[in-house]
Formats: structure tokens, sequence, C-alpha cells
């Protein structure tokens, strides 16, 4: 009897510590490195430096969409905006390096500022992990209805006959309509006046208004203002014609040939991020992007495909930080402006 009774004991105390094994053996996922085969375990939040509605904040959500579908977990886009999307690259940055936290970043904080701003609390070498590209955003050049000229070389021609008569608005110094006149005129030999404003909006009523002769905006914007004819378009910035406004020609069709100007967004993370989690999100971004359905998407927005590597996503920032470096410098453009 005792020999049957130290048996049953035995084998009940094996059956306790197998069951229990399992239980031992599970690891709390956000207490190991993120990994290939089970990173995401769950959700990603994906800072902005854009309020809501905005062409870099429709982007974001429309990337975020597709990633979250890809990646099995929820895509969360956190709208950081304020001093020229610093904000959301500061909090990037300064995030766990975990692989939670990502952003969507345009040239702004990553290739302008750095170089305008005197006090810059990141370091766009060091800082961050590039995961890929995902858009460009065409700009159209947009004149009051009235304005005589129609046409880029018409337009040159007024503002040499008449220097510094025009004007136009921006969304601030060192924002993209800004550096989009400054390389026109740099490359027309043109000078026409800036009015900076405290964003677009102010800025494109003015020119509806009449008050201020010229601005650059996105080509979605352009083409609805074109339609109502609250705007005249002069010309679209790119290449080639936009599929949403083929009626208006190109700089670069219009005598300033390679002329282009098109503000990109990126994905990034922070620098000590794992790479297994970079490699799973880069590998998941580049299906998003040569997706049919998000070019088709994109582009009835009036942006613009741009994949890159990480590795040409890096050497890009690093050419366009030289380029934009070069511009401010040749165009004497400080905060002050």
């Amino acid at each position: 009897m005792n020999h049957r009774f130290r048996l049953l004991r035995t084998l009940a105390l094996a059956s306790l510590m197998g069951a229990a094994l399992p239980v031992f053996a599970q690891a709390d996922p956000r207490s190991t490195p993120a990994s290939a085969d089970r990173y995401p375990t769950r959700p990603i939040r994906l800072f902005i430096g854009q309020a809501p509605g905005g062409a870099v904040d429709t982007i974001a959500r429309l990337a975020a969409e597709r990633l979250a579908t890809r990646l099995g977990q929820p895509v969360v886009v956190d709208n950081r905006p304020g001093a020229g999307g610093m904000l959301a690259a500061e909090a990037i940055a300064r995030a766990a390096p975990d692989g939670y936290s990502i952003g969507l970043l345009d040239v702004g904080p990553l290739a302008v500022n750095p170089v305008l701003q005197p006090k810059v609390s990141y370091d766009v070498t060091k800082d961050f992990r590039y995961i890929g590209t995902v858009a460009k955003i065409p700009l159209v050049m947009v004149a009051k209805p009235d304005l005589a000229s129609s046409r880029p070389a018409d337009l040159v021609a007024h503002a040499k006959a008449n220097p510094a008569k025009l004007t136009y608005g921006s969304a601030g110094v060192g924002s993209p309509p800004h550096l989009a006149f400054e390389t026109f005129k740099a490359r027309s030999g043109v000078f026409i006046t800036h009015i900076p404003y405290r964003g677009g909006a102010p800025a494109l009523a003015d020119v509806v208004a009449g008050h201020v002769d010229l601005t650059f905006i996105d080509t979605n914007l352009a083409s609805q203002y074109q339609k109502s004819g609250k705007v005249k378009a002069i010309a679209v910035a790119m290449l080639e014609r936009s599929p949403l406004m083929p009626e208006v020609p190109t700089f670069n069709e219009s005598g300033l040939k390679g002329f282009e100007f098109a503000p990109w967004v990126g994905v990034v993370g922070p620098a000590a991020m794992p790479a297994e989690a970079a490699t799973r999100l880069a590998a998941a971004l580049d299906a998003v992007v040569a997706s049919p359905e998000f070019i088709s998407r994109l582009q009835s927005l009036g942006f613009a495909p741009f994949a890159n590597s990480p590795a040409s996503f890096s050497a890009l920032v690093r050419s366009e930080l030289q380029s934009y470096r070069t511009l401010i410098k040749e165009r004497g453009i400080t905060l002050e402006n």
C-alpha cells in the first residue's frame, strides 16, 4: 500500500510540474528584442509633424492603414504639429528604440531645418534609422485669377519688365513654397517679393483675394481651386505633367529644364531600434508603396509614389542637406527674411 501511495504521489507531482513548464517558458514579449518572425506584437505609433487634414497627414493615414494590414497590428497616427515638423522628429529620436515608435517625416525636419534653424535638438545623421520613402508632394505655382501672365515664359518676361512689382506668398521662411520660389527665382533670374505668412492657408487666401500675385500649393489643392476659378495654374514643378491637371505645363517643358520641386516624405525610427524590426518595416513599406492600389490612390490625390531603400533614403537625406545648405546660403535666406 505504501509503495502504491508513493507511486501515485510521484506521478501526480510529475503531472503538475509538466503542466507548469509552458507557463514558466513564456517570456514577456516587451522584455525581449523584436525579431523578424515575431515583430510586431502590439500597436505601432507613427508620429507626423503636421496637423490632421494636410498632405503629409493624408499620406500617413493611407500608408498606416496598409502597413497595419501587412504587419498584423494597428499603426496609429500621432500628430505632433509645430516647429516645422521638429517636434515630431524629436519625439521619434527620443522614443524607446523598440520598433514601436516610428514616424513619417518630410524634407523640412530632415533636410531644411537642420540647415536653417540655429538650434535643432536632433542629428539627422546619427539619431534616426531610415526605413524608406513613401511619396512626393508635387507643387504647382498658382496666381491670382486676373494676373496677366498665364504661362512660365510670360511670367518671367513680366517679372523682368517689372522688377520687384510681383509678390508671392508662402507658409513661412523655409517652407516648401518659399524654397520653391527661391529656386525658381535663381533659375529664371527674376526678382519677386516674398511675403511670408503663418501657414499656407492665409497665403492662398490672399492670392484668391488678389492681394498677393503668386504662391505654390500642392496639386490636389491647385486642381480644386483652378476648377472653381479661384486661381490660375501657371506650371507644375515636376518633370512630367500631373494626371490631375494634364492641361497645365511643367516648368521643365517651359524652358526651365530639370526644374522640379516636390517635397518627399519617408518613414524613420530611432537609430537604436532593432535591426530585425527595421528590416520587417522596410519590407512591409516597400510592398505598400509598390502596390498598384496604393499608387492609384496616391495619384488620385495628386501625390506621386516614391520608393527608396533604407540605404538610398539615408543617402538622399545627406544629399538634400547639402543642396539646401547651398540654396539657403546663396539666396541669403534667414529666419528674419
